[in-house]
């Protein structure tokens, strides 16, 4: 295969320069995870071996990466390499519709919402939506229209929090058996937002 030839994946037309990265993403359509963390009592499990080494360094805190400029550590490479981006300003994710260039690709997907006026992120107690995970978060814990609603329902028990690490912490020690804790408030009359990854982990 020549550099310039690309794999691309028949479901979403992602292309990818490699065979193995192509593979890899098709387990997200079929949502399988095949390396499951060996931490005791911790039921994540990831697409690749890396990714799960990465998450298995939360439990243990190891932080191996560092920066050459400043006192930063990071727990995966991923991190340090978005640390970096503060030193060297650059920003390697452009718009290809207007100027807007971003540090990470999650900024600029929430971004290129601006240009498709996409609201993805909608209230379960009104009709408000956003194209923003975070704006939902404040609409609901800081306008004061939804007073005593908690962003964060256990499934199995009448717990509810607005503080993520509680709800985690909550899933933790008293409901180890859950298979994906950071998707268990996602269920049928509880808070509706695809937002853990930012604040759980």
């Amino acid at each position: 295969v020549k550099a310039s030839e690309k794999f691309t994946c028949h479901l979403c037309d992602r292309s990818f320069t490699e065979k193995w990265a192509l593979n890899n993403h098709m387990k997200l359509h079929t949502g399988e995870k095949p390396f499951k963390c060996t931490w005791p009592t911790c039921h994540y499990s990831f697409l690749t071996a890396s990714a799960m080494k990465d998450h298995y360094r939360t439990h243990t805190g190891e932080k191996s990466f560092l920066c050459d400029l400043c006192g930063f550590a990071g727990g995966t490479r991923h991190a340090l390499t978005k640390h970096r981006r503060q030193h060297t300003g650059e920003k390697p994710f452009k718009c290809d519709e207007c100027n807007f260039a971003s540090t990470t690709q999650s900024h600029l997907t929430r971004h290129k919402r601006v240009h498709t006026g996409e609201k993805p992120y909608r209230c379960p107690w009104c009709d408000y939506r956003s194209n923003c995970a975070e704006n939902i978060r404040k609409h609901i814990l800081h306008t004061g229209k939804h007073e005593g609603v908690k962003m964060y329902n256990c499934p199995k028990c009448d717990y509810g929090t607005n503080i993520p690490v509680e709800f985690r912490n909550h899933l933790k020690e008293l409901h180890p058996d859950i298979e994906n804790p950071d998707l268990a408030y996602l269920h049928p009359g509880k808070t509706i937002l695809l937002m853990v990854s930012k604040f759980l982990t």
